[in-house]
């Protein structure tokens, strides 16, 4: 709790100081929600020839667009900071965050804490709410609704603790921003579909190695009634939490590991 308070009170800090200039803010937040729009046009737009892609109809692929993308933008607005990292680390400037009270981690995610990246957040939440409410693609039920809030928090802890671990490897190679990139935004490009339409290397790769189908894909399998590609009993499409909290793990530890490693510019 109390790293929790540290978070929040150097983040906050950010925020009142974003907030000094309302107009460009609102600017900001408005123009990373009309970008962030651009990913569901494009689903839109590839259903106006089609009707149905990987068997999925254009209400199942927008749940699943919309319930991987609020976990993205979670975890976007969380760890941001993260992108900054292997610049940190390159010139030094990482130093500064050790020498401060509290855990290191907690002062890189709130030294570049932005409020505007909530733009996508409200995009996601918006297709969300249009989704459910006028093109609901199944009864809804209480434990329906709660599988899918399980499925956005341990979503965006298990695409959070893959991207940590990407951008740990600053501490190991020079150049680590493209592998920054695959991890963050490129993972959230490849949930918004359904695995059906990727090969099965692919489809076995994201389930059992790099294991973002249990962002959206399975649970919303589950919250479907529709069988999954890999053909996993529907205990196994539950199992959010459990990998998320298993990639958390593992994530502080590559962390931790890599921290003690740095040796500043001149080790």
């Amino acid at each position: 709790m109390t790293t929790i308070r540290l978070f929040l009170r150097l983040a906050g800090v950010q925020v009142r100081s974003q907030m000094q200039y309302r107009t460009s803010f609102a600017l900001s937040l408005a123009g990373n929600f009309a970008f962030t729009a651009l990913d569901f046009a494009a689903i839109a737009i590839l259903f106006g020839d089609i009707t149905r892609l990987g068997g999925w109809t254009a209400g199942q692929v927008a749940l699943l667009y919309a319930v991987s993308s609020l976990s993205y933008a979670l975890c976007d607005i969380v760890l941001g900071s993260l992108d900054q990292l292997p610049a940190m680390v390159r010139d030094g400037s990482f130093d500064t965050l050790l020498i401060r009270p509290g855990p290191t981690f907690v002062h890189l995610l709130s030294a570049d804490f932005l409020l505007r990246r909530a733009g996508r957040l409200l995009q996601a939440a918006v297709v969300l709410a249009v989704v459910m409410i006028r093109f609901p693609p199944t009864q809804w039920t209480p434990g329906k609704l709660l599988v899918l809030a399980t499925a956005v928090a341990g979503g965006a802890v298990i695409m959070g603790s893959l991207w940590t671990m990407a951008a740990s490897a600053a501490f190991w190679i020079d150049g680590a921003e493209g592998l920054v990139g695959v991890f963050s935004a490129g993972t959230s490009f490849l949930v918004q579909y359904p695995l059906d339409v990727y090969t099965a290397w692919l489809r076995s790769f994201v389930l059992f190695v790099l294991p973002i189908g249990f962002v959206s894909y399975l649970p919303v399998c589950w919250v479907l009634g529709k069988p999954d590609a890999a053909g996993l009993p529907g205990a196994v499409r539950l199992a959010t939490p459990v990998v998320a909290a298993v990639t958390a793990g593992a994530a502080a530890l590559v962390w931790r590991t890599s921290v003690r490693r740095y040796r500043s510019t001149g080790g």
